[in-house]
Order: structure tokens, then C-alpha cells, then sequence
């Protein structure tokens, strides 16, 4: 079994927190269309990034890529095989680990996160999506399109 991680990012600034830059930066998906990964024992990643740059059109798109146990950590993630099934935990910005949810194979979770941060004259916001599949990876493509996730968080902070 493979753990895939879907990272969708959105980037703006103040120039879209306001109509009609807002309305176009809301709809991102929360999801998108992936081909399937090849199959190895371990997570893989692919990170899909939306910017204000690009009036939110037309994302960078990584490849799959397989990352270590500190890269996940970098992530705020910690994944567990336990019989079968996968434990998905999030590191807090106060270094507490919580219990996110439990995956059987083939099935997947969102997570949804925001932030602010300061850029020299500005501030600049992040939106991240975190689709975490654990299954057979030559089956992620079909099961992120067209299966809903066993759990959905938003845990998105009020930053205004």
C-alpha cells in the first residue's frame, strides 16, 4: 500500500482579499485531476500550487515524488501503517500530535489549513489542501475523482 499526499496551495495578497480578486481565488478546487503513481513502498507527493501571479489559472504542477519521514514532518504530517490501515496525524504550530483520522486502503481525507505571514511591505496568505490517499497508487487518480473522502477538517483560522 501507498500513502499519496495531494498538496494544493493557493498564494495571495491583500491585492485578493476583496472582489473581485477574492472571487476568483475561491474557486480553486480542493482537489485536482492526477494521473496514477507508481507503485512503491513509502509516500508520495505531489504538490499542485495556485498564485495571485497567475490570477489563480494555470498551477504548477510537481511530479510525483517519494519523500522521507522528515520531509513528512516538514509537511505537519505523521503516517502510520497499522494492520492494514493508515493513522494519519498533524503536528500543531505548538508541536502537539493530533489524530487526523484512519484510512483503509483505497480511501482518502482532506485537510484544509490557512496562515498569514509578512512579506517585506505586505502580507501574504496561503491556502493548503491536503488530500491524503492510502491505497494502491495506479488507483489514486480514480478514487481522488470520483470517491468522497472518509473525512473532511477545515481548519482554516480566521486571519483577517
Amino acid at each position: 500500500m501507498n500513502t499519496i499526499v495531494q498538496h494544493i496551495e493557493t498564494f495571495w495578497t491583500k491585492e485578493s482579499r476583496g472582489n473581485p480578486g477574492a472571487t476568483v481565488r475561491n474557486s480553486v478546487p480542493d482537489s485536482f485531476p492526477v494521473g496514477n503513481a507508481t507503485e512503491i513502498h513509502g509516500v508520495l507527493l505531489v504538490e499542485v500550487k495556485y498564485s495571485e501571479c497567475a490570477n489563480f489559472k494555470n498551477p504548477v504542477v510537481s511530479d510525483f515524488r517519494s519523500i522521507n519521514e522528515n520531509q513528512q514532518r516538514q509537511l505537519g504530517f505523521k503516517f502510520e501503517d497499522l494492520d492494514s490501515e493508515l493513522v494519519v496525524s498533524k503536528w500543531s504550530y505548538s508541536g502537539h500530535l493530533k489524530k487526523v483520522g484512519v484510512l483503509r486502503p483505497g480511501s482518502w481525507l482532506r485537510l484544509i489549513e490557512n496562515e498569514r505571514t509578512s512579506l517585506e511591505h505586505t502580507w501574504a496568505y496561503y491556502k493548503h489542501v491536503y488530500n491524503i490517499y492510502f491505497g494502491e497508487a495506479a488507483k489514486v487518480g480514480s478514487s481522488l475523482s470520483f470517491q468522497k473522502p472518509v473525512t473532511s477538517l477545515n481548519a482554516e483560522n480566521n486571519l483577517w
